[in-house]
């Protein structure tokens, strides 16, 4: 088991987070470029030295704390911690297959040959890394990482750049191993839908803070406050009516494009009534933007999307309420007669 709980001090902001990750559990950093994720990794890893706190594997103290007595940090090499960033990192003078046993402690042709099958590696292992794509750099690179049974598995948007259809190989390849092996894994992602599909828990970051965790789907469903609504795909706040279930407080409802129906179903949800604004194809859908009222909404719509200036009748499914702090107040869905 992996325990966080560590400050570091960064020029713009400082950078916090406390967290644990079990064995055999994913959990994925989620959030915009330059909030301190990658920072959080990099002390895991020893990389830079928090300012407070401490990282602790298996009860053991990976982490020095200055401002408190106490057995000095490990040292990287010492940590049992991989970490695989967007560049591969591989040595130049060594092909394919030197790179994947580079400082193995012991060698086991099995696994090696099972990861280079699973990853297609076969017909490279001879290769230099400079002749290598960027795609098949960073699958050399991953079987190596795997290849050295670190003990925590971190992760800093390793796929940035590779093809979708790789990246869900790559990440259904990495949550099998972690399960395997039984280690804590982290992914530092700033796409949400690759965040989702590596994570068993999911970690929204914004500004050197962890705003919020949970089970990423739910997390999505329930923001906890206005700005972890907005980096989870919430397009629009609605002020709602001092009368509309809101028991007289200034409420804004928070609209997801994939939680809107097309119609005024009250059991459901809120109802909004608004003109069309703008619209674009979104694969074999429709995303249409809707003004209502100051407000401005977005929903996905499968027929063809309806002229601007159209009035529509939308109902917002069971959306978060925030208050004029943006935090988030208990739901006012109606309740179902």
């Amino acid at each position: 088991m992996l325990e966080v709980d560590v400050t570091v001090a960064r020029r713009e902001f400082p950078v916090s987070a406390r967290f644990r990750v079990e064995d055999g559990e994913c959990l994925a950093l989620f959030g915009p470029s330059g909030a301190g994720k990658t920072t959080i990794l990099e002390a895991i890893a020893g990389l830079i030295d928090p300012l407070g706190g401490r990282v602790e594997l298996d009860g053991r103290r990976l982490t020095s704390n200055p401002a408190a007595s106490g057995p000095p940090g490990l040292p990287v090499w010492r940590r049992t911690v991989g970490l695989l960033r967007q560049d591969p990192g591989l040595f130049p003078h060594l092909n394919v297959s030197q790179n994947l046993t580079y400082a193995r402690a012991r060698r086991d042709d099995t696994e090696v040959q099972r990861l280079v099958d699973q990853l297609g590696l076969g017909a490279l292992l001879k290769a230099a890394p400079r002749d290598l794509s960027g795609g098949q750099a960073q699958r050399v690179a991953l079987a190596r990482t795997l290849l050295a049974h670190h003990r925590v598995l971190l992760l800093d948007e390793p796929y940035d750049g590779l093809d979708h259809s790789l990246r869900r190989e790559l990440t259904a390849l990495v949550r099998a191993e972690v399960r395997g092996r039984g280690v804590p894994a982290i992914l530092v992602a700033h796409e949400l839908g690759e965040a989702q599909a590596f994570a068993d828990v999911l970690g929204v970051f914004d500004r050197g803070r962890l705003l919020q965790m949970g089970e990423p789907s739910e997390l999505v469903r329930h923001p906890l406050s206005r700005r972890v609504a907005e980096l989870v795909g919430y397009r629009g706040f609605v002020p709602l009516a001092a009368g509309d279930g809101t028991g007289g407080a200034a409420l804004s409802a928070g609209v997801h494009p994939d939680r809107v129906r097309l119609g005024a179903h009250p059991a459901l949800g809120h109802v909004f009534v608004g003109q069309v604004a703008a619209s674009r194809a979104l694969g074999l859908h429709w995303e249409v933007d809707v003004s209502v009222g100051a407000a401005q909404v977005t929903c996905r719509m499968d027929d063809a999307a309806p002229r601007p200036g159209t009035t529509l009748h939308l109902t917002a499914i069971d959306p978060p309420l925030f208050g004029p702090d943006g935090q988030a107040h208990l739901s006012s869905r109606p309740q179902e007669p």
